[in-house]
């Protein structure tokens, strides 16, 4: 059956994938297949023709074939510059990146993370010419991901940093103070403590926690945050109980301040 030859005995590899669509614009959807089934974009046709995946809510089909661009991208890294690789993409997230390596090789668009398909270039191409006008100005990769992610989509990080802004200068001037840093690569929280030593005083790192997406990272800095006056206590705790006894203080406070479900 046809559907079964090769991707490049059917079409042309050297064209983006979908080309052989047929656009009308007097109807709605005015992307017509070759199965005479309509779409709103060839994004779409891919999406939920070719892949059969739910479309679900517009800032998921757009965040998802975002993420599939990258990964393409860092695969086959001569059509479109990237300065990730696959890995950089799913940090912290071997069985999520599995998964997605067995999901491309499955619809035959890669072999793993190894090598594209003639089919997976071609849908690499395609998606790169119709990026949406938001993302289209930022690069492919890392850079558009990133803001979309955690529970928040992205939608409140303008106001969140000014709130952190003005907290984080205010808390230059502490003895002791919690910023927010990167660690090992992964959004974190550090505890720095007051300055020590005869000739040139510095601070040293007495607490840190890292955290999955800058979202849950973000939510436990506005914790503390609203909390200010007791950073000096539990500077003194991870100082002389160590930054063990300052977790397990967090987690009881934290839980302590969550109402009781009894349904």
């Amino acid at each position: 059956m046809e559907q079964d030859l090769p991707y490049e005995r059917i079409r042309n590899p050297n064209l983006p994938w979908g080309y052989w669509c047929v656009a009308d614009s007097e109807y709605e959807p005015a992307l017509i297949d070759e199965t005479d089934r309509r779409w709103d974009s060839l994004r779409e046709y891919l999406w939920c023709g070719r892949l059969s995946m739910a479309r679900r809510s517009h800032w998921e089909f757009v965040n998802q074939l975002e993420l599939l661009l990258a990964v393409l991208a860092c695969i086959d890294r001569r059509i479109v510059h990237i300065e990730e690789h696959v890995r950089d993409l799913f940090k912290g997230s071997w069985d999520i990146a599995f998964h997605y390596a067995c999901w491309l090789k499955g619809h035959g668009l890669s072999d793993g993370f190894d090598k594209l398909t003639i089919e997976g270039r071609a849908v690499l191409v395609m998606l790169a010419s119709t990026r949406p006008r938001s993302a289209a100005p930022i690069p492919i990769g890392l850079p558009t991901l990133v803001p979309q992610r955690g529970f928040d989509r992205g939608e409140t990080r303008e106001e969140r940093e000014r709130i952190f802004a003005v907290n984080e200068k205010f808390a230059l001037n502490l003895p002791a103070r919690f910023i927010r840093a990167e660690i090992d690569e992964f959004p974190g929280i550090k505890l720095i403590g007051p300055p020590e030593g005869a000739n040139i005083p510095l601070g040293r790192v007495l607490w840190s926690m890292t955290f999955g997406d800058d979202f849950a990272r973000d939510r436990l800095f506005a914790w503390l945050i609203h909390r200010l006056d007791r950073w000096e206590a539990w500077t003194e705790l991870a100082s002389l109980q160590g930054a063990q006894a300052l977790s397990e203080h967090f987690l009881q406070l934290r839980f302590a301040d969550e109402p009781l479900e009894t349904g």
